[in-house]
């Protein structure tokens, strides 16, 4: 059952879900302003190897605050000029609340929330990440999260290597359908699985809005006449 927060409560709840995240951590807030004690809490989840995801939005350009986020190398930051939802959550809790992240550390405002565990209401939990997941994807990517060096060099020799070898087997790219991100063949020219080109083909427009990159699969805005993502043209 979901439990009612105060301002204190949900300050308090804010934390533990951030020090409990074992895999995943997702901070939803309008204003992006992270305070020293916030970001040391976000340091030590980067350092476990949590894939942290920050959706902010009202003002686009923060270069104080990327300053203080560039060494989180986990992190994915993500601007979407309409938020104004506050949402946390890890793995197993989750947190809907009217306190934004710049308040974490502050007793001033009155706050409510409510809190959400997995374990215990499951169809709570998920629908509110469904919802999360469709602002996510109508969301501009602002970084993407960065391995460490060690690991990204070893992807990178992985990746020539794959080049190389794929050069010689005449084994096709790969790719993904920009509907519903199923590794595909890479081809521009038929960015869609078989199930939803079927779908597609019923209308045929275009221009219709879809989810996903062809090339990288990550969340885009294109469609049938523009499947790649700027980055990936």
């Amino acid at each position: 059952m979901a439990e009612f927060l105060t301002t204190k409560g949900t300050s308090n709840q804010l934390e533990q879900i951030i020090m409990n995240a074992n895999e995943k951590l997702v901070l939803v807030s309008p204003y992006l302003s992270i305070s020293k004690y916030l970001l040391e809490r976000l340091q030590g989840a980067d350092r476990r190897g949590v894939e942290i995801t920050l959706i902010y939005g009202k003002e686009r350009h923060k270069p104080e605050e990327m300053q203080k986020l560039q060494d989180l190398q986990r992190l994915s930051l993500y601007y979407h000029e309409e938020l104004h939802a506050k949402c946390f959550y890890n793995e197993n809790d989750l947190i809907i609340t009217s306190m934004n992240l710049h308040q974490f550390s502050e007793k001033a405002n009155r706050e409510m929330g409510v809190l959400v565990k997995r374990g215990e209401d499951n169809n709570l939990y998920n629908e509110a990440i469904k919802e999360v997941q469709s602002i996510l994807e109508s969301a501009e990517e602002i970084r993407h999260k960065s391995p460490s060096g060690l690991a990204a060099a070893g992807k990178a020799v992985m990746g020539l290597a794959g080049a190389f070898a794929d050069s010689l087997t005449g084994i096709p790219d790969k790719g993904h359908c920009i509907r519903c991100a199923q590794t595909i063949d890479l081809d521009p020219k038929r960015p869609y699985c078989a199930e939803c080109y079927a779908k597609w083909a019923e209308y045929k427009k275009k221009t219709y809005p879809e989810k996903f990159c062809h090339r990288c699969g990550k969340p885009n805005k294109g469609s049938m006449s523009r499947p790649l993502c700027r980055a990936c043209y």
